[in-house]
């Protein structure tokens, strides 16, 4: 059977199918294309935070060396969240110099020196190589037995982990706190007194 030249043209034209650009398809492929990106950014974030996020601890027998910084090995170690009186700062008690300093410093020797001490170090090192420390001594928080016996505060700058452990020792009035003690904050004092301020 013969066809028409014109509807074999338009036979022609019915079986082409050609793809078809419009705006709608090009935003729809740039959305997929950049939740792609998405995606593989957020997966790679969370693998990166994963791997950082993996405790970095420190353990052995530890050497007091300042009121809140401690050594194991030839790591030294502050004490996060938690602030002592500094090398040179005095303080009254019942009107007369205290070396609170002395007093403080000999509070974390008992405190970290009848057992091996473990620290969970935290951010990245000061520019003196000294990192920052939640330690531990067998089950006991040195951190937070140091800011219970008084003498130490809790470095509500840093973190809130010890202010209601700092509330208990105003209450029992212990330590810093015990009546007839005058004190300034650590670091306000080395505001005034450190380089840089730094402990």
């Amino acid at each position: 059977m013969l066809m028409s030249k014109k509807r074999k043209i338009l036979l022609w034209k019915s079986e082409v199918r050609l793809p078809i650009f419009s705006l709608t398809n090009a935003l729809r492929c740039s959305y997929e294309f950049r939740l792609g990106i998405l995606i593989a950014a957020i997966l790679m974030q969370l693998y990166a935070t994963t791997a950082t996020s993996q405790e970095e601890t420190i353990e052995g027998m530890a050497r007091v060396i300042d009121a809140d910084v401690l050594v194991i090995g030839q790591q030294r170690v502050i004490l996060y969240g938690v602030d002592a009186p500094e090398r040179s700062q005095t303080c009254v008690l019942e009107g007369k110099s205290w070396g609170c300093y002395d007093a403080s410093k000999r509070m974390f020797e008992f405190l970290a020196g009848r057992a091996s001490v473990n620290c969970r170090l935290i951010g990245e090192a000061d520019p003196f190589g000294r990192r920052y420390g939640i330690c531990t001594s067998g089950d006991e928080d040195i951190n937070a037995e140091f800011v219970r016996s008084g003498m130490a505060l809790a470095f509500t700058e840093q973190a809130a982990d010890y202010e209601n452990v700092q509330l208990e020792a105003i209450i029992a009035g212990v330590g810093l706190w015990q009546p007839g003690v005058q004190f300034e904050e650590p670091w306000i004092w080395r505001l005034r007194n450190a380089s840089g301020g730094f402990r």
